[in-house]
């Protein structure tokens, strides 16, 4: 079995880039018959609609050389994978993650190009529940199969580095992600700002760069907290699995930001990995990603005193907290990229047959 992938990039410090990397790992670490290539935005796939045309018989004969065309994401790489490989009969799957799945169908150029892609595809696969009601809200009859991303365990179970420059850190509740709206930073901040009176000593830990920084800097002045934020850009990946250690809990509050939506979260699964009790948001990718009530706990988008009870809850009752700890390690353990990697190969495997 031969399967083209088409993808954004392959670079393993963003999500699209480790879910291309993870799942061809997993795929081929459990199946030695199954070989890939991957076509990227970075290649082949570069120029937009000129770069496309230009590229449009090279593209046609790569993908006859494969069984399965997998675009990894609905836009553009679904469109491609669909209507570049019109009369080839080959397979193709698309899996839809974030804003490229949903935002596009309320684009009056792009709605009826995706919505056919959708419809032309023999298999759509969602990576969160989430983003599969997004795309009924559109296409409501679409069947659609949910398959969670997962968490490479053994990659986070390494023991604390940098142990004075952590122990300076804290304590510290820990944000990871873009500094971008639909993380719901914003929110996040001003939760963290309303409990820090009762812990004069927490800090209010974020990793990650983007537009958002300016906007972090001057919420956090306003609200008289900004001596108690930190914003770390870039971390090694050794640094990130000792801040996930040594964190009191991890918080993110995704929100849908014009149908910017967060896909699924990698990140809760890391803090999972770690063996922290986590926060994220109902009617986001975290719902998928956290064991609600056993590893954690869900609250509304944009409710920061909601939030600021939650982080209450955890970090005043240590039973719960140790509980949420525990939860979290036994569900990182479960979700891992090999059960999601078998459950794209059983689809592989009765598409094909």
């Amino acid at each position: 079995m031969k399967i083209c992938y088409l993808n954004r990039h392959l670079q393993d410090d963003t999500g699209v880039g480790a879910f291309c990397l993870a799942l061809t790992k997993s795929i081929t670490g459990i199946r030695s018959d199954v070989s890939y290539n991957i076509l990227t935005g970075e290649d082949m796939l570069s120029g937009g609609f000129f770069g496309l045309a230009f590229n449009f018989f090279k593209i046609r004969r790569f993908f006859s050389q494969h069984d399965i065309i997998h675009a990894l994401d609905a836009w553009p790489y679904g469109v491609i994978a669909a209507l570049f490989s019109l009369g080839l009969k080959k397979t193709v799957l698309i899996t839809a993650i974030g804003t490229g799945a949903v935002e596009p169908l309320y684009h009056i150029l792009k709605r009826s190009l995706l919505i056919w892609a959708y419809r032309s595809a023999h298999k759509v696969v969602a990576v969160s529940s989430n983003t599969k009601s997004e795309i009924l809200k559109v296409i409501p009859d679409l069947k659609i199969e949910v398959i969670n991303h997962g968490v490479d365990y053994q990659k986070f179970k390494s023991q604390i580095s940098n142990l004075k420059i952590i122990e300076d850190l804290k304590p510290y509740i820990l944000s990871v992600g873009w500094l971008k709206p639909r993380k719901g930073l914003i929110y996040s901040l001003r939760a963290f700002a309303l409990i820090v009176a009762k812990f004069p000593n927490l800090r209010y830990l974020i990793v990650g760069e983007g537009l958002e920084y300016e906007n972090l800097v001057a919420e956090s002045t306003r609200l008289g907290v900004r001596d108690k934020i930190i914003i770390l850009k870039k971390v090694s990946e050794e640094y990130l699995v000792s801040l996930y250690k040594a964190a009191e809990l991890f918080l993110l509050l995704p929100q849908s930001d014009s149908k910017d939506i967060e896909g699924f979260g990698l990140v809760f699964l890391e803090a999972a990995a770690c063996g922290l009790p986590v926060i994220g948001t109902y009617k986001s990718g975290a719902a998928d990603a956290i064991w609600e009530g056993h590893n954690g706990l869900l609250v509304e988008s944009r409710d920061s005193q909601a939030a600021a009870a939650a982080m209450l809850k955890i970090l005043t009752d240590n039973a719960l907290r140790n509980k949420f700890s525990r939860n979290s390690i036994l569900f990182a353990q479960k979700m891992s990229w090999a059960r999601a990697a078998r459950l794209y190969l059983n689809i592989y495997e009765f598409q094909v047959r």
